[in-house]
């Protein structure tokens, strides 16, 4: 684990390509945009192997979510995480895509009803489908297992 310059440290990042070396992971703080406490909104990075860093993408306070607080999962060269919040009127999280250059797609933005309430949970890549949870919301508001496709 790393931290950067104000100490919030990382998640697990994902396995590195053997081809290139590379990791990639999110900080569920941190970065340029400022979202409470003087603390930014989340990033995503990658590190090589001798160490050098690059933030691919900086989180802010709106549609595309805030506090990327599970790891990233490669999937054919792109990226796929979560938000745990943030993404639109019911700051109820995101599921995005992000190539390795920085581009960045939300995919999906949680509404906190039966869809579900903040993904805090690693995504899966089953059968061509994304496959993550949620921490709340649902029939019951105890959360939801959620599927889409890319």
């Amino acid at each position: 684990m790393r931290s950067d310059r104000r100490g919030i440290a990382t998640s697990a990042a994902s396995r590195p390509k053997p081809a290139s070396g590379v990791q990639y992971g999110t900080t569920i703080a941190g970065g340029s945009n400022e979202c409470a406490n003087g603390y930014g909104c989340g990033t995503v990075f990658s590190i090589t192997m001798n160490g050098t860093e690059k933030v691919l993408h900086s989180f802010g306070k709106g549609d595309d979510g805030w506090y990327p607080a599970a790891g990233l999962l490669d999937v054919e060269g792109t990226l796929y995480g979560t938000t745990a919040a943030g993404g639109g009127t019911q700051n109820g999280g995101t599921v995005f895509s992000i190539t390795t250059g920085g581009i960045e797609n939300v995919l999906h933005r949680f509404g906190g009803g039966s869809d579900g309430f903040q993904p805090l949970s690693d995504l899966n890549y089953e059968f061509r489908r994304l496959v993550g949870t949620t921490y709340f919301g649902g029939v019951h508001g105890i959360g939801t297992i959620f599927s889409l496709t890319p």
